[in-house]
């Protein structure tokens, strides 16, 4: 069990799959409607294959977004350090109008 179980319950049915669009929970700290992606996988691979993930599928689902992108870490690097951050995860999200 690592020390970030409780962000696992909550956010591995989603991990590495489809775009989701309304509110994120309270404790990450956005609000308002967003398309988010939850990246599960390395901090090294968030430029080359998260982001770029992401904006493919808001493209397919044709969203109309309204400003700059953010990423949220729900993990602590450190919980992952056993599994090479290979269960890291990353929330990464972007207004839409």
């Amino acid at each position: 069990m690592t020390c970030c179980s409780k962000a696992h319950e909550q956010f591995d049915r989603f991990a590495n799959g489809d775009v989701q669009v309304g509110e994120l929970p309270g404790q990450t700290l956005i609000s308002g409607k967003v398309a988010w992606y939850v990246f599960q996988g390395p901090y090294s691979e968030l430029g080359s294959r998260a982001f770029p993930t992401f904006w493919k599928k808001c493209d397919e689902a044709k969203l109309d977004m309204s400003g700059p992108p953010g990423d949220v870490y729900v993990c602590n690097p450190v919980c992952h350090e056993e599994d090479k951050q290979a269960k890291l995860l990353t929330i990464i999200w972007c207004p839409l109008k």
